[in-house]
């Protein structure tokens, strides 16, 4: 009997979504309102089995659908995807904060909402943000490292390099300074190698 009415409620639910997906392929606004509705509420479905503590996961699909839902509502501003993302990661986070031992879901978290906050920066104000990604992934990593974990310093330097790459006086003296110093580097080769000849 449960097998029948899962089967039952997987069909419907099938059913329905394919129903709301080709009203917004065919531009039915209501298409996309009730898509919206329902990713609203198969989130909060799974936020609900988040706080009752059953599933640490749950809170990952919980509010990656709650993120989408509400995008579908906002579709037309800039930022509304930023939101999927900023759900997505949030989950993440929310998974370690259930389990510490669970702390590999920082990474993925942190670089989503990296990603999501390039979005809104982007989004919102029609500038260039893609610092913000590589400054986010080093505060990811340094988190990790003052949780304890001593290997994500590493990292966490690693990625200074590419965000100093992404302002515009260090971009400026690279351009410059890398092939001098390969010049130099090349020609004290050449120097040695004649000198002993």
């Amino acid at each position: 009997m449960d097998e029948k009415r899962a089967g039952w409620a997987l069909g419907l639910a099938l059913v329905v979504l394919g129903v709301l997906l080709l009203l917004q392929a065919l531009g039915v606004a209501l298409g996309r309102w009730l898509l919206g509705l329902l990713l609203l509420g198969a989130g909060g479905g799974f936020l609900a089995a988040y706080l009752q503590g059953r599933y640490g996961w749950a809170s990952i699909p919980g509010l990656g659908l709650l993120g989408l839902g509400l995008a579908l509502f906002l579709e037309g501003q800039a930022w509304a995807g930023s939101l999927f993302l900023l759900g997505l990661g949030a989950g993440l986070i929310a998974t370690y904060l259930a389990d510490r031992a669970q702390w590999w879901a920082l990474i993925p978290g942190g670089i989503l909402l990296s990603l999501a906050g390039v979005a809104l920066v982007e989004g919102l104000w029609a500038v260039e943000a893609g610092w913000l990604l590589f400054l986010g992934m080093a505060l990811t990593f340094a988190a990790l490292f003052l949780l304890g974990h001593r290997w994500a310093l590493w990292p966490a330097l690693g990625m200074l390099l590419p965000l100093a790459l992404t302002r515009e006086p260090l971009r400026l003296f690279l351009a410059y300074a890398l092939p001098l110093a390969l010049i130099l580097v090349g020609g004290y080769l050449l120097w040695r190698s004649l000198r002993r000849a």
